[in-house]
C-alpha cells in the first residue's frame, strides 16, 4: 500500500491562497472606499412623509409625518429651486408625529416645497417634494364684485337690494355691505351667495353703501380675498309708496260684497253707498260682478233708473303729517254722464251739486274708458279723510266701473 503524506500540506496551502485572496479583495474596497467615501459611509436622517399643502395668501400651511427617527433635530423647507428656505427645530413630543408650520413672504406661484431633515452632526435625510399654490396680487386683482342691480322699499319701508346671482365654482362665497342706519349709526351684513334679495334693516333713506365680494380660491386655502370695495345708490330722492293695504278697506283687485242678488248687483262691503246708486231692482247697487270679476260700479240706463246724485265713499284714517295721493285706475266708462273722484277732510263726500266744496276733486268723465284720475293732498298731522266718487248719470246708457284704487304717501 502507497501512503500520500502530501494531502495535509495541501490543504493548508489551499487555505492560504484564500486568505491571500481575501485579503487582496478588502484592500481593494478600502482603496474604493477612501476614492469615493473620504469622510466614511453616509448617514441618512429619517424623512418626513404624508405631506400636505394649504394654499393661502402669499404664504402656505404644510402638515406632513415626522419620521420617528430619535437623531431628527431640525428640518428644512426650500422653495423656488432652493432660492430660498426657512428652518424649524423639531420636538419629538407632536401628537403622531405630525409637524405643522406656516411659511410666509413666498411670491404669487405654483411652487414645489422640498423637505429635509438634518440631525445634531449635520447629517440629512432624503427629500421629500410637494407642490403647492401661492395666490397674491394678480389673483386678488381678477376677482369680480358682485353685481348691486336694483333696490325698492318694501311696504315697511325698508330699503330692500337685489343681487345677481355668481357662478359658485369661481370661489364667491358672500358679498360684505356696509350702510349707515337712520339713527346715524354703521350696520354690516354679510350676504351668502344663494341669496339674491336682501334687506337693509333701519337703512337711513337715501344714502349710499359700499360692499365688497368675499372669494375662497379653493377647498384648501387657509385664507380669504376680497374685491375692492364699489360703491351703490339705494332708491332715494322723494317716491310715492303705496300705503293702500294699511289704509283703504275693501280696495279692490276683486271688490268684496256685503250683500248681493245672487246674480249680478251688490251692496260694497267698507264702503259707503248712497240710495240713488242702489237703483236695481231688488235695491243693490256700487257693487256689481262683472266677467267674473267684483268691481265698484254705478251705471244709470238699460233698464236701470238714472243716478242724479251718486255717492260712493269711505272714512280712512291717516296717522301723520305728509303727502298723500287717490288714484283709481277707471277698467270702462261710457261717455254719457259726469264723474268725480273726490278726497274731502271730515266724515263724508259733498253732494254731487255741492262738488266745488270738497277738499280735493277731479272731473274724469273725459278722460277716456281707461282714465287713471289721481289727487294729491296733504295732511298736517292725523287726519280724518274721506275718499271716493261722486257722479250724476242719466238713465240713458251712462256708467263707471273700477276694479281698484289705491292710497300712496310720498317719502321724502
Amino acid at each position: 500500500m502507497i501512503m500520500n503524506y502530501n494531502k495535509p500540506f495541501s490543504v493548508k496551502l489551499f487555505w492560504v491562497a484564500v486568505v491571500a485572496l481575501l485579503g487582496g479583495a478588502c484592500s481593494k474596497i478600502d482603496e474604493y472606499k477612501e476614492k469615493y467615501t473620504p469622510n466614511g459611509e453616509t448617514t441618512y436622517t429619517g424623512k418626513v412623509d404624508s405631506i400636505r399643502i394649504y394654499s393661502g395668501h402669499n404664504r402656505i400651511k404644510f402638515s406632513a409625518l415626522l419620521s420617528p427617527d430619535p437623531r431628527v433635530t431640525s428640518y428644512r423647507v426650500y422653495w423656488g429651486g432652493r432660492a430660498d428656505s426657512a428652518t424649524f427645530t423639531v420636538s419629538h413630543n407632536e401628537p403622531g408625529g405630525r409637524i405643522e408650520q406656516i411659511v410666509t413672504k413666498l411670491p404669487e406661484s405654483e411652487q414645489s416645497f422640498e423637505f429635509v431633515t438634518f440631525d445634531a452632526s449635520g447629517n440629512k435625510s432624503i427629500s421629500s417634494y410637494k407642490n403647492g399654490t401661492v395666490y397674491g396680487s394678480r389673483y386678488q386683482e381678477s376677482l369680480l364684485n358682485r353685481t348691486l342691480f336694483g333696490s325698492t322699499l318694501d311696504t315697511s319701508l325698508q330699503t330692500r337690494l337685489q343681487l345677481a346671482v355668481m357662478d359658485a365654482a369661481t370661489g364667491v362665497f358672500d358679498t360684505e355691505i356696509r350702510y349707515q342706519k337712520s339713527s346715524g349709526d354703521s350696520a354690516v351684513i354679510h350676504i351668502p351667495l344663494a341669496v339674491t334679495d336682501t334687506l337693509l334693516k333701519d337703512h337711513k333713506y337715501g344714502s349710499e353703501v359700499i360692499f365688497r365680494t368675499w372669494y375662497h380660491p379653493d377647498s384648501t386655502c387657509i385664507d380669504t380675498f376680497s374685491t375692492a370695495f364699489a360703491k351703490f345708490q339705494p332708491v332715494s330722492g322723494p317716491t310715492w309708496i303705496d300705503r293702500t293695504s294699511r289704509y283703504v278697506k275693501n280696495y279692490g283687485n276683486q271688490f268684496q260684497r256685503s250683500s248681493w242678488d245672487g246674480s249680478r248687483w251688490g251692496i260694497l262691503a267698507d264702503w259707503t253707498t248712497s240710495a240713488d246708486v242702489k237703483n236695481s231692482s231688488a235695491g243693490y247697487g256700487g257693487y256689481e260682478l262683472r266677467s267674473s270679476v267684483g268691481v265698484l260700479s254705478m251705471e244709470g240706463g238699460w233698464g236701470l233708473p238714472a243716478v242724479n246724485n251718486g255717492k260712493i265713499y269711505q272714512v280712512i284714517n291717516l296717522p301723520s303729517a305728509g303727502k298723500w295721493k287717490f288714484t283709481v285706475p277707471v277698467d270702462d266708462q261710457g261717455t254719457v254722464g259726469t264723474k268725480y273722484i273726490a278726497v274731502n277732510y271730515g266724515n263724508s263726500l259733498p253732494d254731487f251739486a255741492n262738488i266745488t266744496t270738497a277738499s280735493y276733486y277731479v272731473n274724469f268723465s273725459n278722460m277716456g274708458a281707461k282714465a287713471q284720475p289721481s289727487i294729491e293732498f296733504t295732511t298736517t298731522g292725523p287726519q280724518t279723510v274721506c275718499i271716493g266718487f261722486v257722479a250724476s248719470l242719466p238713465n240713458t246708457g251712462s256708467y263707471f266701473k273700477v276694479k281698484r284704487v289705491t292710497l300712496s304717501w310720498l317719502l321724502e
